[in-house]
């Protein structure tokens, strides 16, 4: 009897999540900068803290497209603003504020 091999075991290539490239690449221009250019390690650890805390906040911010589309957000004059804010919080489940 033939033995076929599962879907888990095909040599299918192993996918590397696009945040170990972005590190990766982040590393190699410090290491770049520092060794290559002279550039002083306080100045790239400066930085790279300003670049990790920007490329952070997009990731923070980055599944607020999904809020239920415009027409939560409309707000007509006949609205209360109170009932609309309500409105507007609940279905809102944690992120970053």
């Amino acid at each position: 009897m033939e033995s076929h091999p599962s879907v888990t075991e095909t040599d299918r290539p192993v996918r590397v999540p696009p945040m170990v490239w972005f590190l990766g690449l982040g590393l190699i221009a410090a290491l770049a900068a520092i060794f290559i250019f002279n550039v002083a390690v306080g100045t790239v650890a400066y930085y790279g803290l300003l670049a990790f805390m920007f490329g952070g906040h997009f990731f923070m911010h980055g599944s607020h497209g999904g809020h239920g589309g415009s027409q939560e957000h409309q707000h007509g004059p006949t609205s209360n603003a109170a009932e609309s804010d309500k409105k507007e919080h609940s279905g809102h489940t944690g992120g970053c504020h």
